[in-house]
């Protein structure tokens, strides 16, 4: 669906609002920038409402749904604006609220993630890649260790040879690399034993999810110790592109809902315009490197990932197990229905 001619206009759309708005606010003030990320946001929130829906929704051509779309998005800017002009001197600004949400939708894009694949890994069967690469902890160690040294040469050393960096940088990027291999390699053995032995729904789950840590730390370390802005921004396009992808997807059946399609489309679009203002906000009032910004962004993902993998496992191997069971169950139920009396 984000290929089809409406979300693709829309995502173009956004991604021209965002850079115009943090150019905005830094030539004009935080405090209009901040309006006008909010607006745009809430603007995407009232796509879920079913009536907002019917009247520009996704499946509206884009001459109708954009033009109507910006006009509710400059309303609410316009009122947020005068709002914020009229606060008492000891509330908070818009500016100051936007930066300070900046680690919750951090952390959110690292929940969203594991949500979308928990719920996948409850509902449906692994793919082939997905079942040999998890089958068994030490080839998918192997399998991290070949990923893991080249975006650590690539990134880290500039795909260059390691010996011609400076010794700090080759230490730490060094230390990057055995504690990601470790933890990774913990994780997957841990969750591989859940009751015993985990199912491959399990060990799969498990695996994107040790892949998801591996690069987040990776681009967490990027960025803070690169600083330059026009590196990461496509690599964040591509990450805002696969959380909007996440949240359909993790919404979403092989039948999908039209209505629940359209409202996770809409939330993933407002979840990308706040992660955007806040990261743009708080670069501002911190005087930061936006890749500086974007860097912390990506370790309180990992941090997420972390902590909610073995819980997420064992809710997984849980709904699995039950699943079976009651699918064994009723088997027996049928087959002694059948029997004489």
């Amino acid at each position: 669906m984000l290929f089809e001619p409406t979300p693709l206009a829309h995502i173009w759309t956004t991604i021209i609002l965002l850079s115009t708005f943090h150019v905005i606010s830094a030539r004009s003030g935080v405090d209009l920038g901040a309006s006008l990320f909010i607006g745009v946001a809430f603007g995407y929130l009232l796509l879920t409402l079913p009536p907002f829906q019917f009247i520009f929704g996704w499946r509206r051509p884009s001459r109708v749904s954009i033009p109507i779309f910006l006009s509710c998005s400059a309303i609410f800017s316009v009122l947020i604006y005068f709002l914020d002009n009229n606060l008492p001197n000891t509330a908070p600004g818009i500016s100051t609220s936007l930066s300070l949400i900046f680690p919750i939708v951090a952390l959110g894009r690292g929940f969203l993630l594991l949500s979308g694949f928990m719920g996948k890994a409850i509902i449906s069967k692994p793919n082939v890649f997905m079942k040999i690469i998890s089958g068994n902890v030490w080839f998918f160690l192997v399998l991290r260790v070949i990923l893991l040294s080249f975006l650590v040469w690539w990134f880290g050393f500039s795909a260059r040879n390691p010996v011609e960096s400076d010794p700090l940088s080759m230490f730490y990027w060094s230390t990057l690399f055995v504690a990601m291999l470790f933890i990774g390699h913990k994780i997957q053995r841990k969750n591989s034993m859940i009751g015993g032995g985990s199912s491959v729904g399990t060990r799969s789950f498990s695996a994107i999810s040790v892949l998801l840590l591996d690069w987040s730390m990776v681009s967490c370390m990027r960025m803070l110790d690169e600083g330059t802005v026009a590196s990461t921004m496509f690599e964040e396009l591509a990450m805002f592109i696969f959380v909007i992808a996440m949240v359909l997807w993790s919404r979403t059946n092989k039948t999908p809902d039209p209505k629940i399609t359209s409202a996770a489309l809409s939330i993933g679009f407002a979840y990308v315009v706040f992660y955007a203002g806040s990261i743009s906000q708080m670069s501002l009032a911190t005087e930061l490197n936006i890749s500086a910004v974007l860097g912390i962004g990506h370790g309180l993902t990992s941090i997420v990932i972390f902590v909610l993998v073995f819980p997420m496992s064992i809710r997984i191997e849980k709904s699995l197990s039950n699943g079976s069971i009651q699918s064994t169950n009723h088997s027996d139920y049928s087959e002694s229905t059948d029997q004489p009396i």
